[in-house]
């Protein structure tokens, strides 16, 4: 399908949308296929984990509540719930009651998990610069940012987000 877009010029464009939306989707696909593949290797770990993983790492000893964990992650509580399970069971994460508050759960990180998240933030960031910045140059990098923050917005701003 294409549809007619103005530009900033205000001079019409045709867009193909289905093209569009193909190349977002392959790029999507392939760059969450290659941090799987290499999470795994060098980590140990997935994409989902290393969603949990890196801001359990920022939070230190202290941990995060789960319900702060899932806003961090931008998840739903039932799949933090089910992650932090798989997590807990391969010696990555501890949960206990929330001394200030019962009926919460407090996350943390354990001597593995902190070596699990290390790594697989390393592995995950030597990727993003190899294959999604290094082909671009930093105009096209403050677009790729400008483009994401827009869409992201248009869509928590339509309701359909989580």
């Amino acid at each position: 399908m294409t549809a007619v877009e103005h530009g900033r010029d205000g001079v019409a464009a045709p867009v193909d949308e289905d093209a569009t939306w193909r190349a977002y989707l392959g790029l999507s696909r392939e760059m969450f296929t290659a941090l799987e593949r290499g999470l795994g290797a060098d980590a140990g770990v997935s994409v989902a984990d290393l969603e949990l993983l890196e801001p359990l790492l920022g939070a230190g000893e202290r941990g995060l509540r789960a319900k702060d964990l899932a806003a961090a992650a931008e998840w739903q509580d039932s799949r933090v719930s089910h992650q932090l399970r798989r997590m807990e069971t391969r010696g990555l994460v501890t949960r206990a009651r929330d001394r200030q508050d019962a009926r919460g759960t407090v996350v943390g990180l354990t001597p593995a998990g902190v070596r699990a998240a290390v790594a697989a933030q390393t592995t995950r960031r030597a990727l993003v610069r190899e294959l999604l910045i290094a082909p671009l140059d930093s105009q096209q990098v403050d677009a790729l940012m400008e483009v994401a923050v827009l869409v992201r917005t248009r869509i928590a701003a339509s309701g359909r987000a989580r």
